[in-house]
């Protein structure tokens, strides 16, 4: 079964294979009749439920392996470097998976071949055999590697009545006490969540970032011990983390890890402020309530993946970092042009919030409508 899905796992990257969904199907996963499927992985997943004779390889298999096979184009949000790097809440991570997993209808078979599959994700990120194989032999460190294959039985037990945040909690436990060097006795209280995670999203320099954030202003740090611990789940709280606010929403910082490797290399402590003014204006846009507990926010930051802190503290006068809300439940960062004084605005400056990384800001006389600076 790996080996067939490994040939077609990615063939929906050629646009002219898409499917159209056909009336007799009615509305599927979000996709209306006569619409093209344009998500690759969903477009396979309509392909082997609908027309799995199209793909020999997989029509043969048995019923049990096709159920698996099935599984891995199901949209269940999970992403096992969300968890490796500890990137997403518990609930933006697993609560999807978790459902389908106590729906009765799929083995223990298939969520560890559902796992499994993620390294033919990642030898078939390039299409050729040569380049698939450097990827994955050359490219992809066995420090990380170890730690995907590690995480394996301990998602499992989201099929053993545990939580969400129990199954989170005790990997990111797991992965501080197995830290090679050493990093000391498991945090406790207030900051322990958010420390453990700033460790794992930095892979590496641990005991420096660790460092740099017990010097943290204040204020920054107390962002972060908020809202690292908040878990996105209805109900549910860290054990080893003080925090009992249960409201949301929760927030899923996407490439927080990616730039804490970068910028945080060089300069920990400014790395770690811009997270925290990131948070700090996500959570001015996305104000704390009851009703969300559950609710989790994406915040995309890929615009600041390659930059250094002195990158993103350096920008034209004329020019600002951005945190933009898209949607509810998506916000993204960017550097835009700011208007002059003597223009109109031509997008809506009150989905928008300046980002004040360089702890300062100077626009002249001009005042942004709909913003607070």
């Amino acid at each position: 079964a790996m080996l067939s899905l490994t040939a077609y796992h990615d063939i929906m990257k050629v646009h002219s294979f898409r499917p159209v969904v056909q009336n007799e199907h009615g509305m599927w996963n979000g996709f209306k009749p006569g619409e093209v499927v344009d998500d690759h992985d969903a477009a396979l997943g309509y392909i082997l439920e609908f027309y799995p004779d199209l793909l020999p390889s997989f029509h043969g298999l048995p019923t049990s392996a096709q159920r698996s096979v099935r599984l891995t184009q199901c949209k269940m949000d999970y992403n096992m470097g969300w968890l490796v790097q500890a990137e997403a809440p518990p609930g933006a991570l697993l609560t999807t998976l978790r459902k389908t997993v106590l729906s009765g209808n799929v083995s223990q078979q298939d969520i560890m071949f559902y796992f499994v599959h993620w390294f033919t994700d990642l030898s078939g990120a390039f299409p050729t055999p040569l380049g698939g194989s450097e990827k994955f032999v050359l490219n992809f460190p066995m420090k990380v590697l170890g730690s995907f294959a590690s995480s394996f039985s301990i998602i499992s037990d989201l099929g053993n009545a545990s939580s969400e945040t129990e199954v989170y909690e005790s990997y990111i436990r797991w992965r501080w006490e197995s830290h090679k060097p050493a990093l000391g006795p498991l945090p406790q209280g207030v900051g322990a969540v958010a420390k453990i995670r700033l460790v794992l999203m930095a892979q590496g320099n641990s005991k420096m970032f660790l460092n740099a954030f017990s010097k943290l202003q204040e204020a920054d740090r107390k962002i972060l011990c908020e809202e690292l611990a908040r878990t996105g789940c209805e109900g549910q709280r860290y054990q080893h983390d003080v925090l009992k606010d249960g409201r949301g929403p929760a927030f899923l910082v996407y490439y927080a890890p990616a730039f804490l490797q970068k910028a945080g290399l060089l300069d920990p402590n400014g790395a770690l402020s811009i997270l925290a003014e990131i948070l700090r204006q996500a959570r001015n846009m996305w104000p704390l309530k009851t009703a969300a507990s559950g609710v989790n926010v994406t915040l995309k930051i890929d615009a600041l993946k390659a930059e250094t802190v002195a990158g993103c503290r350096s920008s034209h006068p004329e020019e600002a970092w951005v945190l933009e809300k898209l949607n509810d439940k998506t916000a993204i960062v960017s550097r835009v042009q700011l208007p002059k004084a003597d223009e109109t605005p031509d997008v809506d400056w009150s989905q928008r919030a300046i980002l004040n990384f360089a702890r300062y800001f100077r626009a002249g006389s001009m005042e942004v409508p709909g913003l607070e600076i």
